[in-house]
């Protein structure tokens, strides 16, 4: 990853998802000699605080202090198993809002990259996980790496194919410039992707797709226009890595998304969400939920 990866975050659930995060973890802040924060946020409401991890039947019920104190256990038990020959650091907060607690454990320790896990089960954990990932890339200021499998992995595969879907403005340069320092790293590919909108109506709301702000709708033109601005994006923010551009016109720009990942056997998916305001803002930060929760690969979401 990028050498600015050296602080490393990872809030874990005490599930199956933790294992595959802290050997994420692990891989960056070796791959850069950094060091990971192990982090779990201890509940302070009496439901999850008697949940069976916190073994509150040998604590007197729902006690946050006893919570903590198995927790820093459990933390150090996970820290022994996953994080050998890396530095790390035990952390708890305690927080009815674990997304709070995780966005402000990242601004304490001054984190560069937050690695998160959220699809390890279904039901509850599930929806639990991915809010709070949900929440914490919409209000972080900095990077959050989400893998999705709940797998122990004694090594996660390297990023050999990266994935970066863009809107072709100089906005789209957050993305791109992350997946140039990863390509370089791992010797990688990028795959600079753009979705033309299908309908008539969407083209007409974007002046890029058009000769001029009179002009009616005109896919030919559009797609020219898009490849050419991809290809000057790819030259402009890729160079010295090798890249193959991708352009597809979808109704369904999400779906398009996750057909490419899946065509192209995409490693990581990388994400900006931020830097447009208003229509296209909303647009980018649902399609990166969206990622977040169907990618068959990790994501990487970024803020411009």
């Amino acid at each position: 990853m990028p050498e600015v990866f050296r602080k490393i975050l990872s809030p874990v659930y005490f599930d199956e998802t933790s294992q595959e995060a802290l050997e994420y973890a692990r891989h960056f802040a070796r791959q850069n000699n950094g060091s990971v924060s192990l982090l779990h946020i201890v509940p302070t409401d009496e439901f999850h605080l008697l949940r069976r991890v916190y073994e509150p039947e040998k604590g007197g019920g729902a006690d946050p202090d006893w919570a903590e104190k198995i927790s820093r256990e459990k933390l150090h038990t996970l820290a022994q198993e996953h994080l050998k020959d890396t530095q790390y650091e035990i952390l708890t907060r305690l927080n009815s809002d674990p997304a709070a607690g995780i966005l402000e454990a990242q601004k304490d320790t001054a984190a560069d990259l937050v690695v998160m896990a959220t699809h390890g089960r279904t039901g509850l954990a599930h929806l639990i996980l991915g809010s709070v990932a949900e929440k914490v890339v919409r209000e972080t200021s900095g990077p959050v790496f989400i893998s999705r499998h709940g797998e122990r992995l004694s090594e996660p595969r390297s990023f050999e194919k990266i994935l970066v879907p863009v809107d072709i403005t100089e906005q789209s340069g957050t993305a791109l410039s992350h997946a140039r320092q990863i390509a370089e790293q791992y010797a990688a590919t990028v795959y600079p992707l753009h979705v033309v909108p299908a309908a008539d109506s969407d083209l007409l709301l974007r002046d890029v797709y058009r000769a001029s702000p009179e002009a009616p709708a005109d896919h030919v033109y559009a797609e020219k226009i898009a490849q050419q601005k991809l290809d000057e994006l790819a030259r402009t923010y890729l160079a010295g890595v090798q890249t193959r551009t991708e352009l597809h016109v979808s109704d369904d720009p999400g779906r398009t998304i996750i057909e490419t990942e899946k065509s192209i056997g995409a490693d990581l998916l990388v994400m900006a969400t931020h830097g447009l305001s208003g229509m296209f803002h909303l647009l980018l930060r649902s399609l990166t939920e969206k990622m977040m929760r169907e990618a068959g690969c990790p994501v990487l979401a970024l803020h411009q």
